[in-house]
């Protein structure tokens, strides 16, 4: 059984230690990503998922590579 998000915090303590790798769920809801888009870019290999049994993990590092290759957005004044 996996911890909950509450324990990972608790395990973290002060913030020191970061995930290299997150349930689908938790990756969606750090880069703003749908789940739906999660699985698209997973499939062009813009995003890496990996296999621990039943669980599948997001690769940290290259969901921010993701979030990173994103183009700015141009807000306009009225």
């Amino acid at each position: 059984m996996g911890m909950t998000n509450i324990e990972w915090r608790a395990l973290r303590g002060s913030g020191q230690v970061e995930a290299i790798a997150v349930r689908i769920p938790e990756a969606s809801r750090v880069s703003g990503f749908s789940r739906s888009e999660l699985y698209r870019r997973a499939a062009r290999g813009e995003i890496v998922f990996l296999k621990c049994g039943a669980t599948t993990l997001v690769d940290m590092e290259s969901l921010r590579a993701a979030v990173a290759s994103l183009p700015r957005a141009v807000i306009r004044s009225s």
